[in-house]
């Protein structure tokens, strides 16, 4: 009898522990689940204070966000202590004290890795702009003029592991991948040159200074780079290069 009643509670022991790693595994999921979709933590970054409260209390009224925490900078919030990585960050582009929205990717990629992911929320909305912050790793960019609901879209689509750009600028950045690579296939290497220094506000003599060409030389490429983009004025030029992700001025 001793036999069989051993074996007896040895199986049972095994039956115990696999019951006990399914109840933990099952918690496991569920844990997972609620903090995927029940318990979403965000992080608002922008300097105007107004914006941050009004878009904070928006948040807050929808399901599934349990927590928004408000910083008026990026420097103060990349100075927090974060004992516990935010699941979305959504951060202003332009903002004071050095620290933009760029740089507040780059640290959430570099001290949070996949924990976290970055919306810029930005009025600057051109297509260089766009694809700068992304190769940042920032995983979506709407305008500040899109409403509450597009959001919450964007919110949802990037806490499922996707990436998400807003729908008025979808159009822009479809156009410019067909423009830029005719355009730019069309320059030569020189005509970008002087056609990016152009775009900084330099002058032709400073160019020519930089490039170590002559003035003559420099007008040469900056005529068939006018001619080539089929506008006549200096100011037209920058403005086409902007519009068309050709150009992107530094972002301070």
């Amino acid at each position: 009898m001793y036999l069989p009643l051993k074996t007896a509670c040895i199986n049972r022991r095994i039956i115990n522990t696999k019951q006990r790693k399914e109840k933990d595994t099952a918690l496991l999921n569920f844990v997972t689940f609620v903090r995927n979709h029940c318990c979403m933590t965000i992080n608002l970054i922008d300097d105007h204070s107004l914006l941050t409260e009004s878009v904070k209390n928006l948040l807050m009224q929808q399901p599934g966000i349990t927590d928004v925490t408000t910083f008026e900078s990026g420097v103060a919030f990349v100075e927090a202590k974060h004992i516990i990585p935010p699941d979305i960050v959504i951060s202003d582009l332009m903002m004071p004290g050095g620290v933009n929205g760029i740089k507040v990717t780059e640290y959430c990629v570099e001290h949070f890795k996949a924990k976290t992911k970055v919306i810029i929320l930005s009025s600057v909305t051109d297509v260089q702009t766009i694809r700068q912050t992304i190769r940042a790793g920032a995983s979506g960019y709407l305008s500040k003029a899109s409403p509450i609901e597009e959001l919450m879209e964007a919110i949802l689509t990037i806490n499922e592991g996707k990436q998400y750009i807003g729908k008025i600028l979808r159009d822009n950045l479809l156009n410019t991948v067909f423009t830029e690579d005719q355009v730019v296939f069309h320059l030569s290497p020189r005509e970008k040159d002087v056609l990016n220094r152009v775009c900084k506000g330099l002058t032709i003599k400073e160019i020519a200074y930089e490039l170590k060409l002559s003035t003559h030389t420099v007008q040469y490429y900056h005529r068939n780079v006018l001619s080539k983009l089929k506008v006549k004025r200096t100011s037209d030029l920058i403005v086409f290069a902007m519009k068309n992700g050709l150009y992107s001025p530094d972002i301070n």
